[in-house]
């Protein structure tokens, strides 16, 4: 995990970044995010490092952890 200074939470990602969280949490793959969103699958990575960095965080498995503790996961 990244020092708790970098933590910022749910409510400072973006509506995009918010799809995208969404959809791994539900456990797309980033090629599948991006066909879904109609997007690449760089600008789904380059969604996914800023969550990360938003979050405090460094993996999927940790996001769909917080995702699950957040009730976002569907």
């Amino acid at each position: 995990m990244r020092p708790a200074t970098q933590h910022h939470g749910w409510a400072d990602l973006t509506r995009a970044e918010l799809r995208v969280a969404h959809l791994v949490a539900e456990g797309l793959t980033n090629r599948a995010v991006a066909a879904q969103l109609s997007v690449s699958p760089h600008t789904v990575d380059s969604h996914l490092r800023n969550i990360f960095a938003k979050l405090g965080i460094s993996s999927r498995v940790a996001l769909v952890r917080l995702a699950v503790l957040a009730d976002l996961a569907a």
